[in-house]
């Protein structure tokens, strides 16, 4: 067995045969045998989607109308950028009254 430190949280590595064989993990058994939700059934909007194939534009919507004025996000609607402004750029937003 190998283990890794990160921080505070310890990863120890367990060889996936003795979790099955453990009566004791029977949950974790039953967890690592379940079937995997199939990735083609999932649905991805276009305005989930982000990013232009460049490192730099990484996790960045592009194809938007409304541009952030702080950032290079860009959304479909006002309300959506009035939103991402709100949430990501308001200075007065964690201020105490």
């Amino acid at each position: 067995f190998g283990s890794s430190h990160f921080g505070s949280s310890v990863f120890v590595e367990v060889p996936p045969s003795s979790l099955l064989e453990s009566s004791s993990n029977t949950d974790c058994a039953r967890f690592l045998s379940a079937p995997r939700m199939p990735t083609a059934a999932m649905e991805i909007t276009e305005a989930a989607k982000s990013g232009d194939g460049t490192i730099i534009n990484v996790g960045i919507r592009t194809t938007g109308t409304f541009k952030c004025p702080d950032c290079a996000q860009k959304f479909d609607t006002e309300k959506a950028k009035q939103l991402h402004w709100k949430f990501i750029h308001d200075p007065n937003r964690l201020q105490e009254e």
